[in-house]
């Protein structure tokens, strides 16, 4: 073998690419098979229980208060409120007593009673109604209760994001499960603990309607086919 030969080979192993590391198992004995690809009927089935996000997202802001319908309210009665009037009602009853000594009468009259006896009992009622003009063309309440909507607003958009976020972290770590491989055990088991606090997560948020959505639908007849 020559010496242009010899030196060509040499670069042809220096040149050569590096096989792909095989990825080990948590315990590095064994290489781990990567996640199958799942199919779109098996995904549907595993996730036919769960409730709808938009379902999760209304059931959050209707526990905090914050629904869109009670800041749309919350304005149209600040707004309005001005056509009602100051109503005043005033009640007023006065008790009176008089007594009078009519002696020249009583010596002309034998039969009369000298002494007289009157009493008075008056009642007075009295309403009044006023409406401020000006609050009716502008009424300052309303600059506190838009304040108040746009924080509900603020409240619901992080509500609902944290909803989302919760909803599918669970199902991305249920479908993972599903296409790993059933032999590896401490993996499994944190996932399924993780699944369980994303659930109870959710269940806080939204006032345990997403335990009484799955609990529902379990306890339903199935669909006669």
């Amino acid at each position: 073998m020559t010496l242009s030969t010899m030196l060509l080979a040499s670069l042809l192993v220096q040149t050569a690419p590096a096989p792909p590391p095989r990825e080990l198992s948590a315990r590095g004995d064994s290489p781990r098979r990567p996640p199958s690809a799942l199919a779109p009927a098996v995904l549907r089935a595993a996730f036919e229980g769960d409730p709808p996000v938009a379902f999760l997202r209304g059931a959050a802001t209707a526990l905090a208060l914050a629904e869109p319908d009670r800041a749309r309210s919350m304005l149209s009665r600040a707004r309005w409120a001005a056509l009602l009037p100051e109503l005043r009602v005033r009640l007023d009853r006065r008790f009176s007593r008089t007594e009078s000594l009519d002696l020249a009468r009583a010596a002309t009259d034998p039969l009369t009673t000298p002494v007289g006896l009157d009493s008075m009992n008056d009642m007075r009622y009295e309403w009044r109604a006023t409406w401020d003009l000006g609050r009716i063309v502008f009424n300052p309440d309303e600059v506190g209760a838009s304040t108040h909507a746009l924080r509900m607003a603020e409240v619901r958009r992080e509500l609902e994001t944290v909803v989302i976020r919760l909803y599918f972290e669970r199902r991305r770590l249920k479908a993972e499960a599903l296409a790993t491989d059933a032999s590896d055990g401490a993996p499994g088991v944190r996932v399924e603990i993780r699944i369980q606090e994303l659930e109870a997560e959710l269940d806080a948020l939204t006032g345990g309607a997403f335990s009484r959505w799955r609990t529902s639908r379990a306890t339903d007849p199935p669909a006669t086919p």
